[in-house]
């Protein structure tokens, strides 16, 4: 289903994305009121777009994914095809994620099929203004992080009910422990193939289960031990159970040697080779390649590191860890070699050459090893001839009746 065709290589717009259901997304009715980031005025939701381009822009610049924020915006399209899951997730574009039509988002909110909580697009907004450089995983999450990801979550709110016709999830009123999206017909050949709205529930331990079964939280479809084989889906085992593989062990443990074992703190042994098993915040390594994986805690610029991989122990964005040092450093720029080192966040290594080339912004070249910019992409692989692109929208779907349901509903 598309609710418009995207031209250019790899961005189709992904319309299954299911509905955020944040915790604490103030009120459930389109007031239209709060606050732009930080700047005290209030949030219409045709001007929502564009703001959260800017502070977006402004924390992607400030951690270097940009030398200035006129590069990210040339390069970021958020008020055209809004990528709903980049503001909370603290990553850069990759160009390839797709994202929302916000021609359709406008339309859908005038007909009462989305609902924008203004409230929780300021607090969105000034999470992401105030978001450190730090990559995820490497620091344990506070309260004020959980609370700003989800109020990006709960900015645009679905109000059709199960089976209500849809042609993005996000239409879709989210319900309490389930996962909800906008299901399609998938013989449907249309460009504009109407949806329903779809719960997708969770089977009850015990259930025979595939590979594809949604167990219910806290357990996991488990396999036969000797055919490899789904059997039913099964409660994940706390700290001293048996276990095969590692989603057969709780949050508080890790599996190894058979057996769900604590996850350990910094200093202390973790998984087999090195391979995870430490708590939230801390990394796995074994520096001196004998399988001895101890927990690492993370550093930033000028900070220790194992030195056994480049992304091992350092923070931040565009840090690395220096074999030769066992200190995390600033990636090599544009221009530089990049056969002793990475390149950093705003260029690519030219493998021909091994030297760090800027990454392509519009109509310039790309292709083979030069990368595009931001949402940017390239229309073919030979860099003589490829140039980095706009997205562009060609057609955009007509909201649904409430009444046009899809076929099989």
């Amino acid at each position: 289903m598309r609710l418009g065709r995207i031209t250019g290589a790899a961005l189709a717009m992904a319309a299954t994305l299911a509905c955020g259901r944040g915790g604490g997304s103030g009120t459930d009715t389109d007031t239209d009121t709060g606050t732009g980031g930080t700047t005290g005025e209030p949030i219409e939701f045709a001007e929502f777009f564009g703001r959260a381009e800017a502070a977006y822009c402004g924390w992607a610049t400030r951690c270097g994914a940009f030398a200035a924020e006129e590069d990210c915006r040339a390069a970021e399209f958020f008020d055209s095809i809004y990528p709903s899951g980049l503001l909370a997730a603290g990553r850069f574009d990759d160009g390839v994620s797709g994202g929302q039509i916000v021609e359709y988002l406008l339309a859908s909110h005038a007909a009462g099929r989305i609902e924008f909580d203004a409230e929780a697009a300021a607090a969105c907004l000034a999470y992401v203004e105030a978001r450190g450089c730090a990559r995820p995983g490497t620091y344990v999450a506070d309260e004020a992080e959980a609370a700003g990801q989800a109020a990006c979550a709960a900015v645009m709110r679905g109000t059709m009910v199960k089976n209500g016709p849809c042609l993005l999830s996000v239409e879709c009123a989210p319900q309490d422990d389930a996962a909800v999206v906008c299901g399609f017909d998938p013989s449907c050949s249309d460009v504009c193939c109407v949806g329903g709205c779809r719960v997708l529930g969770s089977a009850p331990v015990g259930t025979p289960c595939n590979f594809s079964t949604r167990c219910a939280p806290g357990s996991f479809c488990a396999s036969d031990p000797n055919t490899g084989l789904p059997t039913v889906c099964t409660a994940q085992r706390p700290v001293g159970g048996d276990c095969v593989n590692q989603i057969d062990c709780d949050a508080s443990g890790f599996c190894v040697d058979g057996t769900c074992k604590a996850l350990a703190g910094e200093g202390e042994r973790c998984g087999d080779w090195g391979q995870g098993g430490c708590q939230p915040g801390l990394f796995c390594a074994a520096p001196n390649d004998d399988g001895e994986g101890r927990c690492y805690a993370y550093n930033a610029l000028g900070g220790a590191c194992p030195g056994q991989w480049y992304e091992d122990g350092c923070s931040d964005y565009g840090v690395y860890c220096d074999w030769a040092t066992d200190k995390c450093v600033a990636p090599a720029g544009p221009g530089a070699s990049c056969g002793e080192a990475p390149c950093g966040l705003t260029s690519t290594c030219d493998w021909q050459t091994n030297t760090c080339v800027p990454l392509s912004f519009e109509n310039e070249p790309c292709g083979d090893s030069r990368r595009c910019a931001g949402a940017l992409q390239c229309d073919g692989w030979d860099p003589s001839t490829a140039r980095c692109r706009a997205p562009v929208i060609d057609g955009v779907c007509a909201v649904p009746g409430e009444d046009v349901l899809p076929e099989g509903t």
